[in-house]
């Protein structure tokens, strides 16, 4: 009975920190310029490797006024 209330506490634990880093890494990816279906996906299949590599590997942010790598219309309309 310990040990089923152990292991289920442990099952919680593990889908809460899941959850904040799923939150967390699609925040960041959006900041980046990044998708964050595919952060989502390596996050969320490699947990907690995939965390740890996005942390490690992930392209700096994007500010107002740079390029975030992927096509806008916007950067080509002509006025």
């Amino acid at each position: 009975m310990i040990a089923a209330a152990i292991g289920l506490c442990a099952c919680a634990l593990y889908l809460a920190l899941l959850g904040l880093g799923i939150r967390w890494c699609v925040q960041d990816a959006r900041n980046r310029g990044k998708s964050p279906v595919l952060v989502c996906l390596v996050v969320i299949f490699f947990f907690p490797l995939g965390l740890i590599l996005w942390l490690l590997l992930r392209p700096p942010v994007c500010g107002p006024g740079q390029s975030s790598g992927s096509f806008s219309l916007d950067d080509y309309r002509v006025q």
